[in-house]
């Protein structure tokens, strides 16, 4: 029998209770042993299902690495790929027996062309019952080979199925098809429960810390005994919510949102058309009250947008500017704005939705995007700049924003000399494909870039209960990978309503969804921990990162003192001495 279910099965068990409870079975040394080891290994099996392979690749190699999971479903179905001199097949097809519903199936493969410069390779499955059209995408380019990674999860099992790689030319309206080549294909099930326990083995390892508190007298000699109160003050992790003018003078909505949330992003009150509405008239009497909210609570704050490539979205009277009037135009937007709020926003979303629109570089130029970040950094050179976008994470069927496309235009960013930091995924949601999510984080994190899930809703086609369920899908997959900094989710209440999903009714009484947030946020609190001190004076838990108070007593003695727990892998120690 295998030992790592056991492993797994200690690990879960032991980071479930402070380590005091358990002093003398297992020290919180050999505790931390068992969790670096366990977490470190790249493919071990959890639960009788591996743990998952976050591997992944945004530059074609030339030579494919070998499948994940040794190729999974499709280890015995590996087909070679075609010799050199022969004509590439134009599409690969895989048979699939007997899939479950529930079941979170992670796709990958690698792929190489050779008629054309580049093509968009689609992977898409077939069942008996519905046609997923959308399961994985790639840009594959000549002369190398590319990775393609997906996945999908079925609504009701399927007995008969086929799973499809097709190609098409990018950049073009042709309906013709590149031959291609494929190589180390991979089809790999989770459970439900297993890749629960992936997701927490991810957010043990990347969330949270071993902290050792050690207690003494004045003379330093150890304390036995001593009751131990931990008490979190803050978290190290922003989650948050977009908030709207309605929260201004509104002491029952920021009471509701003071106790849940550490980050924020303003609707609309800071967008071009909300501050600059007739042209010379501008006005930041919303957003200056926002902002004193926010701060007055130490809330995280993200600046959206400075602009918006969407040309429903640019003030009409900037709509038909063009030439040096609209370079004005914009030279004078940075300077009002980002002169104004220097230091006061974490982040910008420079150019909001680039990969679907191009307004200002239809106007000024292809380079005109380099100028916009260009200036916005020079403005505020403290702030984080991020490129925005809708439709990377959600899904893969929008061939405008599909993971590829959003790597190569960060790139090109890059070549031309700007400073983008963050990569901002909006997270407008109908029903969740986490496997998909999952996969298209893999392939962003190799940008080195943080990653925040900047707009977090779910469609309002579904049931406030359905909607509940699916966010806590999209919210645990988001916090669970650790390329993932920061969730703000798009649920500003205003007018007695929310763009796609609230989480309150009009008395801020919370909805299915807010109950769902608020799970969350007590699942991932470390708050109110109590024990006592060790024979070695020595009191250890295993928390979430953030902020904490720690109350120290004996007899008639009682010590408060604060430390910070931030990310590491070794234990933190500290000290506290009674005096």
């Amino acid at each position: 029998m295998s030992q790592t279910p056991i492993l797994a099965a200690l690990l879960l068990f032991f980071i479930s209770i402070p380590v005091s409870s358990y002093g003398s079975v297992l020290s919180p040394f050999l505790f931390l042993s068992i969790f670096n080891i366990y977490t470190d290994a790249t493919f071990l099996f959890i639960a009788d299902g591996p743990l998952y392979d976050s591997t992944a690749y945004t530059k074609c190699k030339i030579q494919p690495e070998p499948p994940l999971y040794n190729g999974g479903m499709l280890k015995d179905q590996q087909q070679h790929t075609i010799p050199d001199t022969g004509d590439r097949q134009k599409s690969f097809s895989f048979s699939l027996k007997n899939l479950d519903a529930a079941t979170k199936y992670c796709f990958s493969i690698w792929i190489r062309i050779k008629d054309a410069e580049s093509a968009m390779i689609t992977a898409s499955l077939v069942t008996q019952d519905t046609r997923l059209k959308c399961i994985g995408t790639v840009t594959a380019y000549k002369g190398c080979w590319s990775f393609l990674k997906g996945g999908f999860v079925l609504s009701s099992p399927s007995n008969s199925n086929t799973l499809y790689i097709k190609s098409a030319l990018q950049n073009s309206d042709s309906k013709d098809v590149v031959g291609i080549e494929i190589a180390s294909a991979s089809l790999q099930p989770f459970t439900p429960q297993q890749w629960r326990l992936n997701q927490d083995t991810k957010i043990n390892q990347a969330r949270k810390r071993a902290v050792t508190v050690h207690v003494s007298d004045r003379e330093g000699r150890q304390v036995q005994g001593a009751s131990i109160r931990v008490e979190q003050l803050s978290k190290d992790f922003p989650f948050g919510s977009a908030i709207a003018e309605s929260i201004i003078a509104n002491p029952p909505y920021q009471k509701w949102f003071v106790e849940r949330f550490n980050a924020a992003v303003f609707e609309n009150e800071l967008k071009w058309n909300a501050t600059e509405f007739i042209q010379g008239q501008v006005n930041y009497t919303l957003p200056d009250q926002m902002l004193e909210f926010v701060q007055a609570n130490q809330i995280t704050v993200r600046g959206h947008n400075i602009f918006w490539e969407n040309p429903q979205y640019i003030p009409k009277w900037a709509q038909n500017l063009t030439g040096s009037a609209l370079e004005s135009a914009v030279t004078s937007r940075i300077q009002s704005l980002m002169h104004k709020y220097r230091g006061d926003f974490v982040h910008w979303d420079v150019n909001n939705e680039m990969l679907h629109f191009d307004f200002y570089e239809d106007r000024l130029g292809p380079n005109a995007t380099l100028h916009l970040f260009k200036a916005a950094h020079q403005s505020d050179p403290l702030a984080t700049l991020f490129m925005n976008e809708f439709n990377v994470v959600e899904t893969c069927s929008d061939a405008e924003s599909t993971v590829d496309a959003y790597v190569s235009r960060m790139r090109g960013l890059q070549r031309g000399g700007v400073t983008v930091g963050g990569i901002g995924l909006q997270g407008h949601f109908d029903v969740p494909n986490p496997p998909l999510m999952r996969a298209v984080l893999d392939k962003l994190a190799t940008l080195g870039l943080p990653i925040w899930l900047t707009e977090v809703d779910i469609s309002n086609e579904f049931t406030k209960e359905t909607q509940a369920i699916y966010l806590e899908e999209v919210v645990r997959e988001g916090f669970s990978h650790p390329a993932v900094n920061g969730i703000v989710l798009w649920t500003a209440f205003r007018r007695g309503r929310c763009y796609q999903m609230c989480l309150t009714d009009g008395n801020f009484s919370n909805l299915a969804t807010g109950e769902a947030v608020d799970k969350l946020m007590k699942e991932w609190s470390s708050d109110g921990l109590e024990g006592r001190s060790n024979e070695h004076g020595s009191y250890s838990f295993f928390a979430f990162l953030g902020e904490y108070k720690i109350t120290a007593k004996y007899g008639d003695k009682t010590v408060d003192s604060t430390f910070s727990l931030s990310q590491g892998r070794e234990t933190r120690h500290f000290n506290i001495q009674l005096y």
